[in-house]
This record gives structure tokens, C-alpha cells and sequence, in this order.
């Protein structure tokens, strides 16, 4: 036995080589001495490795239909609502008015008793009585005993002959009757008030003072004439509270804060602002008026602030006729009524028209998600009060709009588009018209009338044969897409003959009722903004594809720019530049990660290592994306990725931050070709800058050199604005240079139209007639 097992050890040994030269697949030793039994257990092992193959393939169907589903919420346009308006009830003034009413009767029985004139009625007294009492009769508030301290101040005793030549006097303004025999007047007779006489406290009349004569000059003989006094009428004085029983008449349509403002101010102040003691409108008023009026001028629509009509003449007639015989009551309550509509009608859309002028008509973040704006709500108690204690509240008014020098730029162009829109005939095309080569297309006529006039004659001539056509059935044939192609080089889009809608904007662009629009929606943007961009601020303008440092009113640098692809529009808003990265690191945005990377992980585990990404999950423990379930992961995502610095970094070399929780900034990028383009919405909302090197120089208030000398250290560094600028992510399809020659764009987020669209709404319900 020990022989046989020596022999067989020993011939393995003499096959040693040609053993090791045989493939991997060649006979083992237990193979070529057991062959049956490798043979079975290469087949367990075969059956195996397909059992376990099968159940990868059930657990991976399993998974498919079990994972959590991607779902990233789109950003996008929103139904418009408008801002809500309400009927203001004045009823509730009601007790308010009522009480200081009571007030101001009491007083003025009061002034009766001090002086025995009634100033509840009209009251006839001697021509130019004492000025200082007289005004104590009209100054509500002046405490009738400073009037008398003050009038006895101003005045000097006269002689008692002139006394007797005056006679007393009705309220009509006849001479009283008088008993002759009995020396007084009948009982009936009223109380008389004129410059010469006052009623003492113990019921005797007594000479009031006139003004004394100079010491060197004696009181010349009162002639007949000079006898006979001239007549004055004090007529009442108009009083807002009067008309208690008239408030529940009167509703006009406002917003519930504005509202409520306006309620409160009369409450504590039942006086008219815009009307005087006689019923007339002050310059004030007027001035107001003017301003309303011209609204359209300034982007806002007069159309919004219709005033009721009033007569202020009718009621100062009334006022004057009541002075001899009190009007009958109906008229007299017609026109104080119509003088409190017109006073509240005043007072509610001068500060409608504060708040439109500083914060728009529209709510933008009703219109877009990608919208954000915050304070654009007026004080309207603030502003209130304003209006009444400026001297010039129309100036007031004037002075809510924007103080930037691109809205007069704007402003003045509005003025030009209007007159040239009075004698232009636009050409309508259908909104979303798409024309193919070689499709049927019943726009196709106006498209041509269109580009004929854009062009103009010289492009009309080089394609004589196209404009020569008859296109009524609207074919579009290889001439005409000839034509289209030509109009799209010259108008710097891509000559594919295709009618879309950036060729159909290029084609209407030059009609002034298009620009005015643009203009109009413009300025409505900029009341978004703060009063003045400032001096110094960064403005990237996404229509224009540009971005814009402007430093002490002066342009520092101007660049193209990459912005947002319309399905991931760069969002519209306003903040400040912090810092400038060096040699950043990408953190991808979680939207990127859910709705595209992590279907490509799901089909390949190591595709983020693949590319050197680092990952990190929720407690910041590096990870391998090829050791994670991906099917397993949804929209959560528990785990941050970001790409290192480097030459595929998709941002580049820098980065200019202003932190805001849309995870947009500028930065460089290795794809430089896109900034060849006319029209460049390519990225995921950040704004990628043509020379972002100058930009943040600019920024920093540095050169280039040092710009390049931090980037060429290597790594990743940041480096502190001194002072924040402001940065405007904005949206402007007309928007004027330093020079105020205004440009216009496309408007490639479709902004433009949903912005119309709200405006309509926001008139629609603005201009519903007032009613009383």
C-alpha cells in the first residue's frame, strides 16, 4: 500500500510542468484521481451560482416595483388670483361723527353765551368786524378765552358818539324795529352783533374798542354814507361730521388693510381733508386730482383711481344761500353727501395709489414660483398720516415711485412708444403659432406682413419672389422658408426655417405696442425692488443674458452670461455678493441628485464614484455610492454629494456668493462654447459668467492678477467682500443703458405674458364702477 501510494505521488511530481502550462480549467489532482465526484460537485456549483442569479434578477424586480418613486416638485407658473377687494362700510363712523357733532354744537353755544353770535347759522354783522374775533368764531379749536385776551391785546377804546350812529341789525341784514317811546326792541327781535356794541354781563350795552387813531390825527366827520355800515356774511362753516346719517350710503371698493386705515383716520378725525370751510376744494385737492389723473404716465392706469363726480360750487352756493334763508333739506343732504364721497373716494385712492406707485399692482409671487420679493405690503396708516401733514401731498404721492434713473428712462420712453402707437397698425398673429417647412399654416399671411414690416424695404427687394407670393393658402414652401431663414440671420437666430416663438418675437419686436408693453411691465418690476438699485450694485438681467457691476453710477464691467434653461428657470429676486470662493466644490443641489442623477445611479451603483464624487451621508461619514441600495433611496435622498475642485469642476475656478435658499450665484465654467450663443438659458438657475476673473476683480475691488495668483494656489479658499453689494437676479425685456436708451429682449421664461395676464386681472377688478 505504501509503494502504490509513493508511486502515485511521485508520477504527479513527473507531470508537475505540463501541468502549470494548461489553462485554469485544466485537471486537479482530485479531478484526475476522483473525476466523477469534481464532476458532481462542479455542477452543485454551477446550479448554484444560476439559483443565486435568479434570485438577484427576483429581488431586483422586486426592488423596482417597490422603490420609492422620484418625484421632484417643478417650479412653475401659478393661476393668478387677484388681491382681494372690499366694499368699505361707513356706517360704523356713525357714532364717532354723532359725538363730535355734540362737541362742536356745544362750543359753538358757547361762542354764543361769549359773544352773542351764532355761529350754527348764517350771522350778519358790520363790515370788517374784529379780525382776532372773527377768527375765533371760524377756529374751532382756538379756547374762545385766549380769543379774548388776544382781541383786547390788538384793540384800543373809541369814543361813545360813534356808537349812537350805529343802528342794530336783523339776521337779514334790515334795520331792527324799535319802540321809540319805550327806548328798546321788540321782544322778538334777535340779538344784534356789530363792531360797536356787546352786550355786558349785566345786560347793558357797552361800546366794543376799535382800532385808536395815531396821536397826531383826529377822527374826521362821519358822513352819511361812512354812517351806514356794509354788510359781511359769516356762512356756516362745512362740517364732515354732519353727515352722521349719511354714512351708511357711501361704499367704495379697497383693499381690507388700506380699508381699515382709512376707517381709523376718520374716526379720530371726523374733518374733511380735501374739501374747505366752504365746500370747495382746496389746491391741495386739486393738485391730488392732476396727480390721479395722470397716472399712465407713470405706468399705472388713471382708470384705477376714477373719482366720483362733485360739485363743489352747488354745495358753497348752498352754504351761502343758508347764510340769509336755510335751503330745504333734501338738497342741502344731496350735496354733503356727494361731498363725503367725494372725500373718501380721495382720501382711499391717493393712498391706493402710494402703494401701487411703491409696490406694484401685482403680487409676483402669486404670478411664478420663481418669484421672490418680501415687503411689498404699504403702511397705510403711516401713509395716511403723511398725506395730511405735507403741505404738497400730491408731491407725496409722486414721491412713492421709483427714484432709480432707469425708471425716468423708462418713463420717457413710455411717453414716445404711446405717440408712435397712435399711428401704427399692428399685425396680429395667433399666440403659439409653431410653423414646420412645408406645413399648411393659416397665420402665414400675417407672419409675412409682419417680417415686410420689420425689415423693410431693402430685405424686401433681395427676396422679391417670396413677398410676391400668394401665401392665402398658407403653404409653406421652399421660397418662403427661404425668406424665414434669411429674416432669422439677420435677426441673429438660428436660420432652421422653423416658425417658432423667438421667430415670432423677433418679428413683432419693432411694434411699438409690443415695446410698450414691455415698458410698462418693466416699471411694474422695478417697484419691486427698493426704491433706487443704489450706486453701486450687481444687475444680471436673464432676457439679455448679461450681467452688469455698476460702481459709483458708473459700468465697471459687463459680461454675457449662461442662465437657467426654461425647465429650470433662474429665479427673479434680490440680495447681496458676501464672498468669492477659490477652487470651489460643487454641492450638487438636491434637485439634480433626485430628478437626474439618481435614476442613473439606480441603473449603476458606482456612477459617482465614477465621476470622483465625494459623498457623505446624514451623520458626514464618507461613503461608496457602489455599497448603497439606490433603490432603496427616493425624493428624501439622505446623503450630500459634491464634486472636489478641478479642471471638470462644473463650476469652474470661482464662484461669487450671495447665499439665498435658491442655491443661486455666478460662477465660472469649463463649458465656454455656450457663450457663443444669441440666445443662452442653458444651466440649472445658476448664472455662469463669460469672464467671471473680471467679475469678481470688479467685485473685490482688485485686479485680474491677484484674482489668478489665489486660484493658482490650489486650493479651496474664501475671501470677504469688505462691504455687501447689492445683486439684482433680475427679469427685464426692456431695460435702458447708462445712456437711457432703452434696449428690448425676448422673453424667454414666458414672464412677460403671465405678468399681462395678472394686470388684466388686478383692472378687472380695480375698475368696477364705485358705488354709493
Amino acid at each position: 500500500m505504501r509503494k502504490t501510494i509513493c508511486l502515485l505521488v511521485a508520477s504527479t511530481f513527473l507531470t508537475a510542468t505540463p501541468v502549470i502550462s494548461q489553462p485554469a480549467s485544466a485537471q486537479s489532482l482530485m479531478e484526475r484521481l476522483f473525476p466523477r465526484v469534481a464532476e458532481r460537485r462542479k455542477e452543485r456549483r454551477l446550479r448554484a451560482a444560476r439559483q443565486r442569479q435568479e434570485f438577484l434578477r427576483r429581488q431586483q424586480r422586486s426592488n423596482r416595483a417597490s422603490a420609492p418613486k422620484i418625484r421632484v416638485k417643478k417650479k412653475g407658473f401659478k393661476t393668478y388670483v387677484a388681491r382681494s377687494q372690499s366694499l368699505i362700510g361707513f356706517a360704523g363712523l356713525a357714532p364717532a361723527f354723532t359725538a363730535f357733532e355734540a362737541e362742536q354744537k356745544t362750543r359753538d353755544e358757547a361762542a354764543v353765551r361769549e359773544f352773542g353770535l351764532d355761529t350754527s347759522a348764517s350771522t350778519v354783522v358790520a363790515a370788517d368786524p374784529l379780525p382776532v374775533l372773527k377768527a375765533s368764531v371760524e377756529a374751532k379749536d382756538l379756547p374762545l378765552a385766549d380769543v379774548t385776551e388776544e382781541a383786547a391785546k390788538q384793540v384800543q377804546p373809541v369814543d361813545d358818539a360813534a356808537v349812537s350812529t350805529k343802528e342794530p341789525l336783523t339776521k337779514d341784514g334790515t334795520p331792527a324795529d324799535v319802540n321809540a317811546s319805550q327806548g328798546e326792541e321788540k321782544s322778538n327781535s334777535p340779538t344784534v352783533v356789530n363792531e360797536t356794541n356787546e352786550t355786558g354781563a349785566d345786560g347793558v350795552d357797552t361800546p366794543l374798542p376799535q382800532q385808536a387813531l395815531p396821536s397826531n390825527e383826529t377822527a374826521p366827520a362821519a358822513t352819511p354814507e361812512e354812517a351806514a355800515p356794509e354788510i359781511a356774511i359769516i356762512a356756516p362753516k362745512l362740517r364732515l361730521s354732519e353727515g352722521a346719517n349719511l354714512l351708511s350710503s357711501i361704499k367704495i371698493k379697497a383693499p381690507k388693510a388700506l380699508a381699515k386705515a382709512v376707517l381709523n383716520h376718520y374716526q379720530a378725525n371726523p374733518t374733511f381733508i380735501w374739501l374747505d370751510d366752504h365746500g370747495r376744494r382746496t389746491p391741495q385737492a386739486l393738485a391730488v386730482e392732476l396727480t390721479l389723473a395722470n397716472a399712465d404716465q407713470y405706468g399705472l392706469y388713471s382708470s384705477h383711481y376714477t373719482l366720483p363726480s362733485f360739485d363743489d360750487a352747488a354745495l358753497a352756493d348752498d352754504l351761502e344761500s343758508d347764510a340769509t334763508a336755510p335751503a330745504a333739506e333734501g338738497g342741502r343732504n344731496e350735496n354733503l353727501l356727494a361731498a363725503m364721497q367725494y372725500e373718501f373716494a380721495m382720501t382711499v385712492f391717493a393712498l391706493r395709489y402710494m402703494n401701487d406707485a411703491r409696490h406694484g399692482l401685482v403680487d409676483p409671487n402669486r404670478v411664478s414660483d420663481y418669484h421672490d420679493f418680501k415687503g411689498l405690503t404699504e403702511n397705510h396708516e403711516k401713509a395716511i398720516q403723511r398725506l395730511v401733514a405735507a403741505d404738497e401731498p400730491a408731491s407725496e404721492m409722486l414721491a412713492a415711485h421709483p427714484r432709480d434713473k432707469a425708471f425716468t428712462a423708462l418713463k420717457t420712453e413710455l411717453v414716445g412708444l404711446r405717440a408712435k402707437a397712435k399711428e401704427f397698425k399692428s399685425v396680429s398673429i395667433k399666440k403659439g403659432t409653431f410653423v414646420r417647412p412645408g406645413q399648411v399654416n393659416d397665420q402665414l399671411p400675417a407672419i409675412v406682413e409682419a417680417i415686410q414690416r420689420k425689415m423693410g424695404p431693402k430685405f424686401v427687394s433681395e427676396y422679391f419672389d417670396a413677398f410676391a407670393l400668394d401665401v392665402s393658402d398658407g403653404v409653406y414652401n421652399d421660397t418662403m422658408i427661404d425668406m424665414v431663414k434669411g429674416f432669422q440671420k439677420a435677426t441673429k437666430l438660428k436660420p432652421d426655417g422653423i416658425i417658432g416663438r423667438n421667430t415670432l418675437a423677433k418679428m413683432t419686436l419693432g411694434d411699438p405696442n409690443v415695446r410698450m408693453n414691455k415698458v410698462l411691465y418693466a416699471m411694474e418690476r422695478l417697484r419691486w425692488h427698493p426704491d433706487s438699485l443704489g450706486p453701486t450694485h450687481v444687475l444680471i438681467n436673464q432676457p439679455a443674458y448679461r450681467a452688469t457691476l455698476i460702481r459709483n453710477n458708473a459700468v465697471v464691467v459687463s459680461m454675457r452670461t449662461v442662465v437657467g434653461k426654461p425647465s429650470n428657470q433662474t429665479n427673479f429676486f434680490y440680495d447681496e455678493i458676501e464672498y468669492v470662493e477659490y477652487n470651489p466644490y460643487w454641492g450638487v443641489p438636491r434637485s439634480i441628485l433626485v430628478g437626474e442623477m439618481l435614476p442613473k445611479l439606480r441603473n449603476n451603483a458606482s456612477y459617482l464614484d465614477n465621476l470622483g464624487y465625494e459623498i457623505t451621508n446624514t451623520s458626514g461619514r464618507r461613503v461608496s455610492s457602489s455599497n448603497v441600495d439606490w433603490w432603496s433611496v427616493g425624493s428624501n435622498f439622505p446623503y450630500n454629494v459634491r464634486q472636489p475642485p478641478g479642471p471638470k469642476n462644473a463650476l469652474g475656478e470661482l464662484k461669487i456668493m450671495f447665499p439665498n435658499k435658491h442655491s443661486i450665484y455666478m460662477h465660472d465654467t469649463p463649458s465656454r462654447h455656450l457663450f457663443s450663443r444669441s440666445e443662452r438659458a442653458y444651466s440649472h438657475g445658476c448664472v455662469r459668467l463669460a469672464e467671471p476673473q473680471k467679475m469678481a476683480a470688479a467685485v473685490l475691488g482688485t485686479s485680474v492678477n491677484d484674482i489668478v495668483g489665489k486660484i493658482s494656489q490650489g486650493r479651496n479658499q474664501q475671501q470677504r467682500l469688505s462691504v455687501k453689494m447689492p445683486v439684482y437676479v433680475s427679469y427685464y425685456t426692456a431695460w435702458p443703458t447708462q445712456d437711457g436708451k432703452v434696449e428690448f429682449f425676448g422673453d424667454v421664461y414666458g414672464r412677460d405674458t403671465a405678468l399681462g395676464k395678472a394686470l388684466a386681472l388686478e383692472s378687472a377688478v380695480r375698475t368696477v364702477k364705485q358705488g354709493a
